[in-house]
């Protein structure tokens, strides 16, 4: 081993000791009472700690021997740190500047090669979003200074309560621009439709940065909607706005996902399909259901980022197949029946969360025909509806769900999975049609989102590269 391979080694185990060390401190400020400490801050900061823990044992050799380990080190850990303080932040003002600290810290890790042009686009054109997410923050910071007089979320928590109480008819109109900026926010930190052709081409940073921000940064979004959800849940046209604009880009990310060649571009757009899913849940009043989406996908997609090379294989073993139409509805009807009779035992009402069930069935259905049918099939099926009731049961002891009624959206949203659900299932088919191999071809290249938004970026931000490389 080299000198410098020694010291770059050295440096990656101090910065791993250090980043445990920071993580123990946070808990022990938390139960201190120096931090704001509730059920749903003890779920993300443990979280938070393994994945950041896992990055920073993974990078003490992937780097090592590269002249830059120490720089990138140093990003790393303040990019953990900030996300620790956007945990724990008992105010909306340490909210606002931990949000902002984590994005001007990424930015500096997505362009750590900053020789390679596709880089450094996309690190600008991640910039460039997340000042417009930054300044709808900011001004949601000053308008909830200016109708709550205080940053404190306690006190804007009861302050919700009584509007709530008022109904919503009765809603100041602040309060409801307040929600709006807030969901505005967090839909461009969550990289939703069209702000989200950033996310699949920050793939040239180094992989442990596209684990921690496919696992942990990019769950910002949802954790401000989390978060402050007693307050967003007051207002109806916020709410809306996430579900439809989490719904499209659900169903646009897992179209354009089925067409790419590469594995990690097609973990990007599963990123974006599964945050899509998670604003969906949240502006259906699913709250509950979003925190268990966020830790599962973040374990997930970690391993995912940092196992990439044994993801190609189970890629390939996961190419969809033929599936007769007979048996594409009777897996449904059977998927169906599973969901809402398991979610009815489990005390949930029948029409409760209906688009919410109805996805899930359409998910249980894909395993349904996947497996032929085979009796052990139909017990996994119960066994998956029992886990994933019980499973949004016990998370709304974490957080409180908001009870919405069931209406026109509902069903629009449902109607929409249920054509996106059917393109995997009838794949082959739809291929040896000429609009279908059209339409391959325009999904293949996500629909030119992506170079609207690079003409748009380096317009106004022209890429040159030195020498030097940054």
């Amino acid at each position: 081993m080299t000198d410098i391979e020694s010291s770059n080694l050295r440096a990656g185990r101090k910065a791993a000791w250090w980043s445990q060390g920071y993580a123990a401190i946070c808990f022990l400020s938390a139960l201190a009472g120096i931090a704001y400490f509730d059920r749903l801050t003890s779920v993300l900061l443990v979280l938070s700690t393994f994945l950041f823990a896992v990055v920073c044992r993974y990078s003490q050799r992937y780097l090592l021997g590269d002249a830059g380990q120490a720089r990138f080190y140093f990003w790393l850990c303040a990019t953990g740190s900030f996300v620790f303080a956007l945990v724990l932040a008992r105010n909306l003002l340490i909210f606002t500047l931990a949000w902002c600290g984590i994005s001007l810290s990424l930015h500096q890790l997505l362009q750590f090669y900053g020789e390679r042009r596709g880089a450094l686009v996309a690190a600008r054109k991640k910039f460039l979003i997340s000042r417009l997410g930054d300044a709808a923050l900011v001004a949601a910071l000053m308008l909830a200074l200016r109708e709550f007089g205080t940053w404190d979320f306690e006190a804007i928590f009861r302050a919700s309560e009584g509007y709530r109480a008022a109904g919503p008819q009765n809603l100041p109109t602040a309060v409801s621009a307040l929600c709006a900026l807030l969901v505005f926010a967090a839909l461009l930190k969550s990289a939703q439709f069209p702000f989200h052709s950033w996310l699949p081409d920050t793939m040239e940073t180094p992989t442990p940065v596209s684990a921690l921000m496919h696992a942990g940064i990019i769950n910002a979004g949802g954790i401000l909607i989390l978060r402050l959800s007693p307050l967003i849940s007051l207002s109806e046209p916020a709410m809306l706005l996430l579900s439809v604009v989490g719904a499209a880009t659900a169903v646009f990310a897992s179209t354009v996902m089925l067409t790419q060649a590469s594995v990690k571009r097609c973990l990007a757009f599963s990123t974006v399909s599964q945050m899509g899913f998670m604003m969906l849940e949240c502006g259906l009043g699913a709250f509950p259901l979003a925190l268990l989406h966020l830790v599962a996908h973040s374990l997930y997609k970690a391993y995912a980022f940092l196992s990439s090379g044994s993801v190609v294989q189970e890629n390939r073993a996961d190419l969809p197949s033929a599936v007769h139409p007979a048996a594409f509805v009777a897996s449904l009807m059977t998927a169906f029946a599973l969901s809402f009779g398991m979610g009815a035992a489990l005390g949930f009402a029948p029409f409760d969360q209906l688009a919410l069930k109805g996805i899930f069935a359409l998910a249980l259905a894909q395993m349904l025909w996947s497996v032929r049918w085979i009796p052990a099939g139909l017990a996994l099926g119960a066994v998956l509806s029992l886990v994933y009731f019980g499973l949004e049961r016990a998370a709304g002891f974490v957080v409180a769900p908001a009870h919405r009624a069931t209406g026109w959206p509902e069903a629009a949203i449902l109607a929409l999975f249920f054509l996106a659900a059917a393109v995997p299932a009838l794949f082959h088919s739809l291929a040896r049609t000429p609009l279908g191999r059209k339409l391959y071809v325009h999904a293949r290249n996500g629909f030119y989102c992506n170079t609207v938004a690079n003409r748009i970026t380096t317009g106004l931000w022209p890429v040159q590269i030195s020498k030097e490389g940054f």
